[in-house]
């Protein structure tokens, strides 16, 4: 009687929760999970285990899950992103009320943090930022700016 032979492919990859839990602590995590995303996967380590008893399974008529596809995030969607945080510093009217104080205050620091997420991110201004996954991890970014205890503009922290 010949050994049975069972092959195991073991792959690591990076989760939707780690990436989201990584990005709220360093706010350059999008960028190295997209970037390490984009990198080839290793070739998978291939073990010989022995087989283990299973039980016989049911076999049940189930349906298979229907998987929504990705939203394509565009220019657009980076403009309301930005358009939605500056309403939260500035206030609902901050187009029209450029003398207001909250406008003096937030909007130059805000345009500069916009850059800066986009510089993270690999581009100089939000509007070029060149893929789906860049600008939907430019969104989100602008969706965790707070307010920090000392007044400046600040990530929140996930703890």
């Amino acid at each position: 009687m010949d050994p049975i032979k069972i092959t195991v492919n073991v792959q690591i990859g990076l989760t939707e929760e780690l990436h989201s839990f990584l990005s709220k602590l360093i706010p350059a995590a999008p960028a190295v999970a997209v970037a390490a995303a984009k990198e080839p996967a290793a070739q998978p380590e291939t073990k010989e285990v022995a087989p283990e008893p299973q039980p016989e399974a049911e076999v049940t008529n189930q349906e298979p899950q229907k998987q929504e596809p990705a939203k394509e995030y565009t220019e657009v969607d980076v403009r309301a992103a930005m358009d939605r945080t500056r309403k939260r510093f500035e206030g609902e009217d901050y187009k029209d009320k450029t003398d207001s104080d909250l406008y003096k205050k937030y909007h130059r620091a805000l345009t500069a943090q916009f850059k800066n997420m986009a510089a993270v991110l690999g581009s100089d201004k939000p509007s070029t930022l060149p893929s789906s996954e860049l600008r939907e991890a430019f969104i989100k970014m602008c969706d965790e700016l707070i307010l920090g205890d000392n007044g400046e503009i600040t990530t929140a922290v996930p703890f």
